[in-house]
């Protein structure tokens, strides 16, 4: 579905992706892992359309999505999840979930929201309160159930687990077990190694803007490299 070929981008001088290629089959989950700089949240940005790609191509289904504005990658079924949330902090929790699908219009989205509901009831509860009011993981599940209604083929999860509880870091992967049981391909950059790499299919390593390593999740989890520098094992 998704295939990067000799990605590339650079802030001013800096080249903080130095070609990187990497490949999402469709139905699948994939997870990219990494130590803080080492450019997980700017390769997500780059195949979102929201930083400037500077060499090589982002082939969404043979089309190259480099160049394009955000809401039409948006549009072709690439939907990011920020990281940090990013939710309209003083709309309530509908007007999130409607501003997800912008791009459609509402004629469909009532029921849209209803499903994210299902999976969030938490959500549900608060449909009127305002989003800036919500606990972390109830911004987080905002968050998700937004890109949601933008119908996405390909979604793209910016640390979801992020400053949040165990119990709900739980709570959230499965959720996303739910959302690849109906059919979204993941593509899932997380600190959390262990658990990201628990529900992929494939994986991994960017290490300075390059990847230093792919393999299946059993093989990355045992990698004495891996281990020492992800997972906190001697």
């Amino acid at each position: 579905m998704l295939k990067v070929e000799g990605l590339r981008v650079a802030y001013g001088r800096l080249e903080v992706l130095q070609g990187i290629t990497l490949e999402v089959p469709e139905g699948k989950v994939v997870t990219l892992v990494g130590a803080n700089g080492a450019g997980k949240s700017t390769t997500l940005m780059a195949l979102s359309g929201l930083r400037r790609v500077t060499g090589g191509r982002i082939l969404f289904e043979g089309e190259d999505l480099a160049g394009l504005p955000p809401h039409e990658i948006v549009a072709r079924g690439v939907v990011q999840v920020p990281e940090g949330r990013r939710v309209f902090a003083r709309m309530s929790v509908h007007e999130n979930l409607l501003m997800g699908a912008f791009l459609r219009g509402r004629r469909d989205a009532a029921r849209d929201a209803d499903h994210v509901f299902s999976l969030f009831p938490v959500l549900a509860e608060r449909r009127s309160q305002r989003a800036g009011t919500l606990s972390g993981g109830e911004q987080q599940m905002l968050a998700i159930g937004r890109a949601l209604m933008a119908r996405p083929r390909l979604l793209l999860l910016d640390e979801p687990s992020l400053g949040l509880a165990p119990t709900l870091v739980a709570q959230i992967f499965e959720i996303l077990r739910a959302i690849h049981a109906e059919g979204v391909t993941l593509l899932l950059v997380e600190q959390n190694v262990h658990q990201a790499l628990s529900m992929a299919d494939d994986g991994y390593v960017l290490q300075a803007g390059r990847i230093a390593l792919h393999g299946a999740p059993a093989e990355l989890l045992a990698n004495d490299e891996v281990r020492r520098a992800y997972l906190g094992e001697s």
